[in-house]
């Protein structure tokens, strides 16, 4: 059953009035009621104001997002990048981009419905991903496109990419979601670009959402300049309004607050890491925040002591229910001791 609140969710929300301590969303950096990145927004919309609908192939072009783009490629580690209003809208950018070229668009196992669009191969299992590369490469056509979420919950991907390196990437196009990834993974934040790069892939984009670990409403796609510049050239991109000029000047001046809350964030992690006595019980993928489990026990227990966190059915409503505790730079450290504490007890 979901909690209907009245505000966004902190580290703490109110439960039939009663305080629970909130460890679910995707807010990874808490950054959506942090007071200096709210100011820094605010001074923003004062200088550019609430919204730009102008198309991006204007003849007056804002320099904002120029700049911006310039600095997310730099720190992603990609040639190039464009921005959107969306991270659904950057995904579906690239995927019906190459749709229309005549590509083979095969979605992996978990694939995010952002990535999924008509004319999509979707796949249950990694050997059947596997055999429909292979054929696709066989018929000496156009390169077979692999669309995957970076991190997916099942530990396939981020660290290791394991599934990934079974396939012949060097005839392929990888079309990575970094949306869990991006400002929180990596060196700096600078989530996977970099690793899936060093697999060598025939071609490289990886788009995600701005609004989960960032705060930004905005959705970007990384790059080769060659390959941003065809998404560039389409009716598509054209057509859409870009993101809040007030966003974008943010995520440039919100620098020192990103690799702060980073640094916030994995002190929780590595305390949470260090005091929890049984890691054997979730499923966890190393450098991530989150902890995933399936026990409706646990739940139930978890919930009566005051905590509440992500619970849904997967991969439908007709699906188990699977339990992911998220850590984020709003918890404290007592946060922190009180939800292990509670599961230390649970798990014995």
């Amino acid at each position: 059953m979901g909690h209907s609140i009245h505000r966004i969710p902190d580290r703490q929300i109110l439960v039939d009035g009663k305080p629970h301590l909130y460890f679910g969303g995707t807010a990874y950096l808490g950054l959506q009621n942090h007071p200096p990145f709210k100011d820094l927004f605010v001074q923003n919309v004062s200088k550019y104001g609430m919204h730009y609908g102008a198309s991006r192939k204007s003849n007056v072009l804002l320099d904002i997002y120029n700049k911006t783009e310039n600095y997310l490629a730099n720190w992603a580690g990609s040639e190039s990048c464009l921005t959107m209003s969306s991270g659904y809208l950057a995904a579906q950018l690239v995927v019906q981009t190459l749709i229309e070229k005549g590509h083979t668009v095969i979605a992996a196992p978990q694939a995010h419905a952002a990535l999924c669009t008509k004319g999509v191969i979707e796949t249950k299992g990694w050997v059947e991903l596997e055999q429909l590369v292979s054929k696709e490469i066989a018929k000496n056509q156009l390169m077979p496109v692999v669309l995957f979420d970076t991190i997916d919950f099942s530990g396939e991907q981020f660290p290791n990419f394991k599934s990934l390196r079974s396939l012949s990437l060097d005839k392929v196009i990888l079309i990575g979601d970094d949306s869990h990834g991006f400002g929180i993974v990596g060196e700096n934040g600078n989530g996977c670009f970099n690793m899936l790069k060093a697999l060598k892939p025939a071609k490289l984009m990886v788009c995600c959402s701005l609004g989960k670990a960032l705060g930004i409403q905005a959705g970007a796609v990384f790059g080769d300049k060659k390959d941003i510049q065809m998404l560039e050239s389409t009716p598509f991109y054209g057509g859409a309004s870009p993101a809040s000029p007030a966003f974008m000047a943010t995520l440039l001046d919100a620098r020192e607050i990103y690799s702060e809350r980073l640094e916030k964030l994995r002190d929780n992690y590595r305390y949470f890491k260090s005091m929890l006595k049984r890691p054997s019980f979730f499923t966890h993928m190393e450098g991530h925040p989150t902890f995933e489990f399936q026990n409706t026990e646990v739940v139930s227990s978890l919930n009566k002591s005051g905590f509440v966190f992500t619970n849904f059915n997967y991969p439908d409503d007709k699906g188990p229910i699977v339990s992911r505790l998220v850590l984020s730079a709003y918890h404290k450290k007592e946060d922190v001791l009180q939800l292990t504490n509670c599961l230390n007890t649970l798990l014995g």
